[in-house]
């Protein structure tokens, strides 16, 4: 059993390496920069109280003062005192960029082009290989291989049979021996989270199908997004008004984000976090007409399908947003890691099959 175990964990660590090390790498710049880059700027994403917050069109009035042609595409709802508005706007070229305006002030803490080139590649990287459909599905199908990869690693750490010794690490060994003790210290280091993080990875890729599944499962069918019936007799409303109504509705969760009509028929929409939601800008949504701002739906998170909520959950235990600093810290190193791993295992497969004593003819 050992033996099949080892071969299927060294020929799949060759066949997927590169995938591996372009993911893991990739992933690491990615949640450093959605969840530790906001840390070490705080100048930008926190604020001092000051007394009475702005409002909400007070703030877009001062970002259209700068971009009039642009389009508001979000405004973040702050929910502690030292929070910035957050907002995305997207010029009429479909360049988007996010802005944090002071919650008090009203002054511009900050602008930023919403994804670099830069990010934005290393994003398509990770996500689909720069390579669309086809590069979605195989980091889909290299996330199961790599929870393959995990269990049966774990399943031929040495450390079952003596728990000194699997790890142990001969820093004086020759190179090859000091790969092999990396390689299997390291491994067993990160199992728990490269697991978490390739089931969760592999359910965001596959989530459209693995949906269907579970609707035709249960016999339930998908809940349509309302939409604002086109009107002449348009009642002038703030995103104040709108936000307003939104919690008369919906009064035991908290608002976090506002969503204005991208169109003629789409509705405004107002995020909540509900008590004891993952998601931390909550997954519930107030569906407001546009026109004269009366409710068309109200989605609470834990009203909406098993499978629906199963999706934050997903999301956190890949981004690592569960834990705090220390967890996103530890995300970005075990990524780093993965890359190591397919790299130290591909060099012993290379060192063992080109040492491996070739068959005499007879």
């Amino acid at each position: 059993m050992r033996n099949y175990t080892a071969f299927a964990h060294r020929i799949i660590g060759v066949i997927v390496g590169v995938f591996i090390i372009i993911i893991g790498l990739t992933g690491s710049v990615l949640v450093f920069d959605k969840q530790v880059n906001p840390i070490l700027h705080l100048a930008t994403h926190q604020v001092t109280h000051q007394g009475e917050k702005i409002s909400l069109q007070t703030a877009a009035s001062i970002i259209y003062q700068q971009y009039p042609e642009a389009k508001l595409e979000w405004i973040t709802i702050p929910t502690q005192a030292t929070e910035p508005y957050h907002l995305l706007i997207k010029s009429q070229d479909n360049v988007k960029t996010d802005i944090y305006l002071n919650s008090y002030s009203g002054e511009v803490l900050g602008i930023y082009l919403k994804d670099s080139p830069f990010l934005k590649i290393i994003n398509q990287l990770h996500t689909h290989l720069l390579a669309g459909k086809i590069g979605s599905f195989l980091v889909g199908l290299c996330g199961v291989l790599l929870l393959i990869l995990s269990i049966t690693g774990v399943m031929l750490w040495n450390g079952w049979k003596k728990f000194s010794v699997g790890w142990k690490i001969r820093w004086q060994a020759k190179a090859k021996i000091l790969q092999y003790d990396l390689h299997k210290v390291s491994g067993v280091v990160a199992a728990i989270f490269l697991v978490l993080i390739a089931a969760s990875g592999s359910f965001m890729v596959f989530h459209k199908p693995l949906e269907n599944f579970s609707y035709l499962l249960t016999g339930n069918t998908k809940i349509e997004k309302p939409i604002s019936q086109i009107s002449t007799n348009v009642i002038p409303l703030t995103l104040d008004n709108f936000l307003q109504t939104a919690l008369d509705v919906l009064p035991e969760g908290k608002p976090t984000v506002l969503y204005p009509a991208k169109d003629e028929k789409s509705t405004v929409r107002v995020r909540f976090k509900l008590p004891n939601e993952i998601a931390p800008e909550g997954k519930s949504f107030v569906y407001l007409n546009q026109y004269q701002g009366d409710v068309l739906q109200i989605e609470r998170f834990f009203e909406t399908s098993s499978f629906e909520q199963i999706k934050p959950w997903m999301d956190a235990l890949h981004t690592g947003s569960y834990g705090g600093l220390i967890m996103l810290v530890l995300y970005i190193l075990v990524g780093i890691i993965s890359a190591g791993l397919s790299i130290t295992g591909f060099v012993i497969w290379w060192g063992r099959s080109k040492n491996k004593p070739k068959k005499k003819p007879a």
